[in-house]
């Protein structure tokens, strides 16, 4: 059975959104959002520093037919300092990407979590699987499709 758009997107947030989960749920007109800042910290290297931050998001959009198309974001920002040869660098890149994508890894580093405070050596997952099976999961439950390649 297939329930209302408007009602799925009501209750996706009570639904999808739980205590200590890394990412989180929002709603954004005919979307569900969700959001994972997973990486955020300071790294140290003997002769540099840099601050890098990696954000996923997935975006399900519903349409008026019972079925949804998904679409994935990532980014990541980083900013440095090095001494090399006598001399102080800066630096910072910023990368964007959005369309489809599975990804999974772990980063290990000398550093500092900004999120958790955690200063030494840190380690960040990211399996973008987390996000995505319990929106779909969700979304079947309520009688939804996901769009296929052709529409």
């Amino acid at each position: 059975m297939l329930i209302e758009k408007q009602k799925v997107l009501n209750d996706a947030i009570n639904v999808l959104n739980k205590e200590n989960q890394p990412w989180q749920v929002t709603i954004e007109e005919d979307k569900i959002v969700a959001r994972w800042k997973w990486m955020d910290a300071i790294f140290f290297a003997p002769n540099e520093i840099n601050n890098e931050t990696k954000e996923y998001a997935f975006t399900v959009t519903l349409k008026d037919n019972g079925r949804w198309h998904e679409n994935d974001t990532t980014s990541q920002k980083s900013a440095g300092i090095g001494f090399s040869g006598g001399n102080l660098t800066f630096g910072g890149s910023k990368q964007m990407f959005s369309g489809k994508t599975t990804q999974k890894s772990i980063t290990f580093g000398l550093g500092k979590n900004k999120q958790t405070g955690e200063t030494g050596i840190i380690k960040f997952k990211f399996d973008t699987s987390v996000i995505k099976e319990p929106v779909r999961a969700y979304l079947t439950s309520c009688g939804w499709k996901k769009e296929g390649f052709f529409g």
